[in-house]
């Protein structure tokens, strides 16, 4: 199964494009609303790993990480992504991100492709929408919202 998701960013094809591809911005903005990032590691660069462990309102920890398959600077990155659930890496799945100009900013495309279930592409389609609010936050300088419950705010 695939997942597609296209929004609008409000901000330049090169800072959009920044702020995916430098590790203190990804930091900044990386995970689900109201997630925290406690763990990260990101090697943009093609052949680079990254890892993240993000942490839940409940309190629950989540770990994924990857490998940069393609930077091509303001226009596309392609990595890999998989879960590691109680110390065993999962099945892995693999995310393009392309970036385009259009008049009222930057049009980000995604597509997460071998996902393995609806259920899996359901969460990977909340997690991402998540995602991309808090991209939205950062490129308009607002701080990351962190919450300790699993009350939505």
């Amino acid at each position: 199964l695939t997942l597609e998701i296209t929004r609008i960013f409000k901000a330049p094809r090169d800072r959009v494009f920044k702020a995916w591809s430098t590790p203190q911005h990804l930091s900044a903005w990386w995970g689900p609303k109201g997630f925290s990032l406690p763990e990260h590691d990101f090697n943009v660069v093609e052949g680079g790993e990254w890892r993240v462990v993000m942490g839940a309102p409940s309190g629950s920890q989540h770990i994924v990480s990857g490998v940069f398959k393609e930077i091509s600077p303001t226009d596309r990155m392609v990595f890999t992504w998989g879960w590691t659930i109680e110390g065993t890496r999962s099945h892995e799945s693999t995310v393009t991100v392309t970036f385009e100009d259009v008049q009222a900013g930057t049009k980000v495309h995604l597509h997460q492709a071998m996902l393995t279930s609806k259920a899996d592409r359901d969460g990977h389609q909340d997690g991402w929408n998540g995602t991309f609010d808090n991209l939205q936050d950062f490129l308009d300088g607002k701080p990351r919202e962190i919450r300790t419950t699993d009350t939505p705010s």
